[in-house]
């Protein structure tokens, strides 16, 4: 059996870089897959990881008066060269990238949902990592418009026979949305974790999960931990194993 050390976090685009990097210093993962990463921060997440970066896009985020505007989206990064990578956009809009930055409920419906698929070998052990960040609701609640997504996302990573799964999935962990997704996968997150949401959140406390790591049979997740101070969402360290 061959074993990763698998870091993934929801960075919140630029805000906490000086947070993150020393985080990622410290852990050392060989495969780290980020959300809202900014793409103008990519090369800066290479030489701190000393890693290579899939990278997809997924919106346009808005100036704002403290925070400079981009394209952000999702990011793997892998120390072992990629053998295989795609992204597929399951839902919302894409060309054009939408625009992003107050949470109406306009552009949650339009910010597209991708799925990023990665594939390399470790001592001739194939390994599959994906990435996500589900639709997000006002409340936490499983609507039409995320479940409708989930559907949509499912029929993609059917292609694919194993994998691990990594995410926000903007669900809290028993709601119909998380339920439907650890019905169908395990999920590694230690029950004893009540939330995800770091304090430092604008909307903590928040008693909700809702970033995993989700396997199919043929991997096992051990040694899950969250961490706080890393980001608006915790980090999530864990060790993965191909059985």
């Amino acid at each position: 059996m061959v074993s990763i050390s698998l870091v993934s976090v929801n960075i919140e685009r630029s805000k906490h870089l000086d947070l993150v990097v020393p985080f990622l210093q410290k852990q050392k993962p060989e495969v780290t897959t980020i959300l809202e990463c900014m793409e103008r921060d990519v090369p800066l997440f290479e030489e701190t990881l000393g890693a290579k970066c899939f990278y997809t896009p997924v919106s346009y985020f808005l100036e704002r008066k403290d925070e400079p505007g981009g394209v952000y989206g999702q990011a793997i990064f892998s120390k072992y060269p990629l053998t295989n990578s795609r992204f597929s956009y399951y839902a919302g809009k894409h060309d054009p990238l939408p625009q992003y930055g107050d949470d109406t409920p306009e552009e949650l419906e339009n910010i597209t949902r991708a799925l990023s698929v990665v594939e390399f070998t470790k001592d001739d052990t194939q390994f599959r990592f994906a990435e996500t960040h589900l639709t997000k609701t006002q409340k936490g609640e499983a609507t039409e418009l995320q479940l409708e997504d989930l559907r949509a996302l499912l029929r993609y990573l059917e292609e694919y026979e194993s994998f691990v799964l990594t995410g926000d999935f903007n669900a809290p962990r028993g709601r119909k949305t998380w339920d439907t997704l650890a019905s169908k996968y395990k999920d590694n997150i230690p029950a004893h974790y009540k939330t995800s949401i770091d304090p430092m959140h604008r909307a903590a406390p928040l008693p909700y999960m809702v970033d995993g790591v989700f396997t199919t049979p043929g991997y096992s997740a051990t040694d899950v931990e969250l961490h706080e101070g890393v980001s608006d969402h915790m980090a999530i360290t864990a060790t993965i194993t191909k059985l």
